[in-house]
């Protein structure tokens, strides 16, 4: 006799029961570990993109005030400008070169009204000359060299500059909330670069705070001997060009937006005007409602190697 006994109703149920769990559980592991993955990509491309910005940023305080020369004839062409209180408006940079417009790199050196040697990215026919003593005697759109028995230096520079009379790219980094990304924490910014008068590009995103100084040596004996000046201001165009050793960059962000619901930041202090991290004496301060989020404050400090005195 056949035996045609099949599973009961409790025994089903039980099975069901096991298999939601162990789909459950699956579940679970599969999200926990894509989320994971999600989380570090976005940190994996955030800490590229802080590479990357910070690099371009380096590039530009290191050519600060290359090609402008003396304005010998008149009012001195301040070769940048700090404003730590206006976001929009933080860092200002005068250079002929562009790290952005290959055009704009390079030198020719002309004597007796010839071409000595040349060092050019790319064509350009857009020049302006500096004699022995740093005086900017004018420019050309020929690319021909100056008549004169001293010997002159060329720099190329953008037909769309806006400094210097026009002849000297202004460069402008300054914070902006508009288009966070979302894993950003709301309150804090985009750094962006702009030059002349184009739009602002986006470099680094999840700033909570910037600040922008000058170490500088006044008395010509070396050493620097005023550190992290946050204010120049009141320095002519000559004192800045002859004062400036480095300019500091001081920088908290968001490093990364932990995958952990439980997590908490605390590695931080608290004064009297909030909560902040401290790089060498400088205190950056974080947003409210921060403590889910990771913080990191850099700084990044740069000698400009380009200053025509």
């Amino acid at each position: 006799m056949k035996n045609n006994k099949g599973f009961t109703i409790l025994e089903l149920l039980i099975a069901i029961f096991i298999s939601i769990i162990l789909m459950s559980a699956i579940y679970y592991t599969y999200t926990t570990f894509f989320m994971g993955i999600k989380s570090e990509r976005v940190n994996v491309e955030q800490e590229i993109e802080k590479i990357v910005s910070l690099e371009l940023l380096r590039l530009d305080l290191e050519h600060l005030g290359y090609g402008v020369g003396i304005n010998c004839s008149g009012t001195d062409y301040r070769i940048y400008e700090i404003n730590n209180n206006d976001i929009s408006n933080l860092l200002k940079i005068r250079s002929t070169l562009n790290n952005s417009n290959n055009s704009t790199i390079g030198w020719k050196i002309c004597k007796n009204g010839n071409e000595i040697k040349k060092e050019m990215e790319k064509s350009n026919n857009n020049i302006v000359y500096v004699d022995e003593n740093g005086c900017v005697i004018g420019t050309v759109n020929d690319g021909s060299c100056p008549s004169g028995t001293s010997v002159y230096i060329g720099y190329p520079y953008d037909t769309g500059a806006t400094g210097c009379g026009g002849f000297c790219t202004e460069i402008v980094y300054y914070l902006s909330n508009t288009n966070l990304p979302k894993n950003c924490h709301p309150d804090t910014y985009n750094l962006l670069r702009k030059v002349n008068n184009g739009t602002g590009k986006p470099l680094l995103s999840c700033i909570a705070d910037m600040k922008i100084t000058v170490d500088m040596d006044t008395d010509g004996d070396g050493k620097i001997d005023l550190k992290d000046i946050d204010d120049v201001s009141s320095y002519t165009a000559d004192q800045l060009r002859a004062y400036t050793k480095k300019i500091n960059v001081y920088v908290l962000y968001q490093e990364a937006t932990p995958s952990d619901p439980n997590f908490r930041f605390t590695n931080y202090q608290t004064d009297s005007n909030g909560n902040y991290l401290e790089v060498d004496g400088v205190k950056l301060y974080l947003p409210s409602n921060f403590e889910k989020y990771k913080w990191k404050a850099i700084k990044l400090s740069v000698k400009p190697m380009s200053i025509i005195r």
